[in-house]
Formats: C-alpha cells, sequence, structure tokens
C-alpha cells in the first residue's frame, strides 16, 4: 500500500513520522484548517498541542510569517491558532509578538488571545512587567494601549512613573486603561485626577475604581460628582459610596435620591441600605410610608440591607411584606436577597408569603427561596409544582431538578 503524501494527510498522523517534517506538516495542516475551516478544531487539536509542547525555536519564523498573513487577512481565528503555539514554544518571549498582535483590531472580543497573553505576563511577572513597560512608552497609540493594558495585570506601585503621565494622553481609552491598572493605595491621586476628566467614560472608571477601593477617604472626592452632568457618573457614584458602606456618604446619598435620573435614584436608594446610621435609615423609613408605590418599592429593596444593623428596618419590611401592591410585596423579597445570606427575617418573610395570592410574588419566593431559606426550598417548590400559574410551575421543576438527590 503506498505511503499518503504528508502534505494531504491528517494533522493527527503527522506527529508519527520524522518530527522536522511532521513538525512543519503539522503548522501547514494548522494553516489550511485556518484559512479553509474544512475540518473540525478535534481533527486539527492533537497537531496544535504537539506544536505547541514541541519546543521547536525554528518554527518561530514560520509562525510568525502565519500571524501576520492572519492578521493582514483579518482572521482572528487563525491568530489564535498560531499566537497560542507561539505561547507554547516561546513562552513569555513571544509577548512582545502577540501583544503587536493584540494591537491589531479585528473587530473580535480578543478573549483567546487575552487569555494567552495574561497567561504568559503571570508565567513571568519580571519578563512580563519589563515588556508591558516598554510598550506602554511607545509612540504607536495602539501599542501604547496594549501595554498599558498588559501592565495592569503585574503592575507594581513602582510603575507610577508610567501610569500618571500617560492621564494626561489625548486618547480617552489610554486614560480608561490608566485607572484600571494603577496600584493601590499608592495611585490613589491619579483616581482624583480621572475623577476630573472631560471624559465621562474615564470619570466613570476612576469613581468604580474608588468605590471598590475600600478607602473611606474616597467618600468626599465622590461627593463632588453628585451634581456631574453625566447620569452614568451619578448613577456609579451612588454604587461607590454604597460599595465603600460609611455613614458619612449618607446625606450625599440622599442628595442623589432626589436626582433627576431614575436609574440615579434607585442606585441611591440602593446604596442607602448599605451606608446605614440613623439619618439614612430614617430618609429609608419615610419612603416606606409614602403614597407613591415605587417609593415604597424602592424602599423595600434598600432597607434588606440595614435590617441587620437597625430592627426598625427590619418592623419596615414587615410592613410592606403586607402592602397592598403586589410589586411591594415583590420587592421586600428582593430586598432581604440583597445581601445574598440566609437569616431569620429572610426566612420569615419567604414563609410568609409562600401562599400569597398574587403570581409575580410567588414567582419571587420561589426563585429566591433558595437563597433566604434554605432548609425550606423543598418544601416550597413542592407545594410550587401545582401552582395555578405555570410560571410559578416552571421555576418550582427547575429549582426542584437542582436539589441533591
Amino acid at each position: 500500500m503506498p505511503c499518503r503524501d504528508w502534505r494531504t494527510a491528517d494533522a493527527g498522523e503527522l506527529w508519527h513520522r520524522d518530527p522536522v517534517i511532521d513538525a512543519r506538516a503539522s503548522l501547514e495542516a494548522v494553516i489550511r484548517h485556518a484559512t479553509d475551516l474544512e475540518d473540525d478544531y478535534d481533527d486539527i487539536e492533537p497537531a496544535l498541542t504537539a506544536l505547541a509542547e514541541s519546543g521547536d525555536r525554528t518554527l518561530v519564523p514560520l509562525l510568525e510569517a502565519a500571524l501576520a498573513r492572519f492578521l493582514d487577512d483579518g482572521n482572528f481565528y487563525g491568530r489564535d491558532l498560531i499566537a497560542g503555539v507561539l505561547a507554547g514554544i516561546e513562552g513569555p518571549s513571544a509577548l512582545p509578538v502577540l501583544l503587536r498582535a493584540s494591537a491589531r483590531d479585528l473587530r473580535d472580543d480578543q478573549d483567546s488571545l487575552g487569555s494567552e497573553i495574561i497567561g504568559l505576563l503571570q508565567t513571568d511577572r519580571a519578563v512580563g512587567r519589563t515588556t508591558a513597560r516598554e510598550f506602554a512608552a511607545l509612540d504607536a497609540p495602539e501599542l501604547r494601549r496594549v501595554g498599558l493594558w498588559a501592565l495592569g495585570f503585574v503592575v507594581e506601585p513602582g510603575d507610577l512613573d508610567v501610569l500618571a503621565p500617560a492621564m494626561a494622553d489625548p486618547d480617552p481609552r489610554i486614560r480608561s486603561l490608566v485607572i484600571g491598572s494603577v496600584p493601590l493605595p499608592e495611585g490613589f491621586d491619579v483616581l482624583l485626577v480621572g475623577l476630573r476628566d472631560v471624559d465621562e467614560g474615564v470619570r466613570t472608571s476612576a469613581v468604580s475604581r474608588l468605590g471598590y477601593s475600600g478607602r473611606v477617604v474616597a467618600v468626599a472626592p465622590l461627593a463632588g460628582l453628585v451634581t456631574d452632568p453625566a447620569p452614568r457618573v451619578r448613577a456609579m457614584v451612588a454604587f461607590g459610596l454604597g460599595r465603600l458602606a460609611d455613614e458619612s456618604a449618607g446625606p450625599v446619598l440622599l442628595r442623589l435620591v432626589e436626582d433627576p435620573d431614575r436609574h440615579v435614584r434607585e442606585c441611591a436608594v440602593q446604596a442607602l441600605g448599605r451606608v446605614g446610621g440613623s439619618a439614612t435609615v430614617d430618609a429609608l423609613l419615610a419612603m416606606a410610608s409614602d403614597p407613591e408605590p415605587h417609593r415604597r418599592i424602592e424602599a423595600a429593596k434598600a432597607l434588606g440591607a440595614a435590617a441587620a444593623a437597625d430592627s426598625r428596618a427590619a418592623d419596615a419590611l414587615e410592613m410592606l411584606a403586607a402592602d397592598d401592591i403586589p410589586a411591594v410585596r415583590a420587592a421586600t423579597i428582593s430586598g432581604i436577597a440583597s445581601t445574598m445570606k440566609p437569616s431569620a427575617l429572610g426566612e420569615h418573610l419567604v414563609i410568609r408569603l409562600t401562599d400569597d395570592p398574587d403570581p409575580s410574588v410567588r414567582q419571587r419566593v420561589a426563585v429566591l427561596a433558595r437563597h433566604l431559606a434554605p432548609n425550606r426550598l423543598e418544601s416550597i417548590v413542592r407545594r410550587y409544582v401545582d401552582d395555578p400559574d405555570p410560571n410559578v410551575r416552571r421555576i418550582a421543576e427547575t429549582e426542584l431538578s437542582r436539589l441533591p438527590r
């Protein structure tokens, strides 16, 4: 029986022959696959793995040429396959080539390529950091962007000498990357610069980082943005203050509760429950008694977070659970579930509303009983399997299927 030509052999067969020929033949098979998309990935995967694990650096020029071709063709699938092989053979030494590939916008999410780069950065942080800093100092904006992005995964306090000056870059995407990469607490002042940025996306990013910083001193600078012209920024201010969870944020949030934008108001109300303090709970209690149902709904969602620290909040939730409006009763379940922690109050409210006459309330109970009353979950969902509402039955059947057998 004549031997098959190696140029037409299946990729999985090629590594059983002469390794030099097989390596190049496998690479050609990979390139054909990425170009023509005729074979399944499973057919080519053994060759990809073998190439990546070969350590054969003589393939690097061929791989780089293939990568350049795929980039020019806009073929991100081929780019990702070749990038994986280069990363396997060269390790962190492949970072410059892969970062340059990432700088080429092929209009995809770059998830696979990004994962390869992050893996290499973290394999050798010293090499990764040096490479990222070099790219961050380049003149080409697209290369500078990928350098700053990469630096964020291996950043150290000493990198502020690169990051801080980049906040003056004319490209808002670069300034946003700086905000995301800057180390804390050393880069706190860089975030304050971001709060004054002309671009609302940069301001939003700076507000978010400050909110997640855990530093109470961030409350005051965040308070300065309650009148920001962009609703998205004001909403993030409310969210960030809620994350900081300090009483000093209460007066700021009370201003945002009256914001002209509905989403900002909703974020502010939810944050009020997290910051605590007598004044903020007083404001929520007033909302819980408001004649407007939407205000009671907002109060119900916020009071759940305050209930553990203030018994008045728990009493208000009891009252709201008996409200005439079904959406308010349902909101009490959502509010207490916002903590994602089982509690006596949560279990009590779930039991109380299990047989609520409105199906929207029972649906909420069915969805959240797992978190609020895990010990009661099975009995609740078994009861709901025969519920007159089809949505309640569907949720119950799903929850029942998730129970351990």
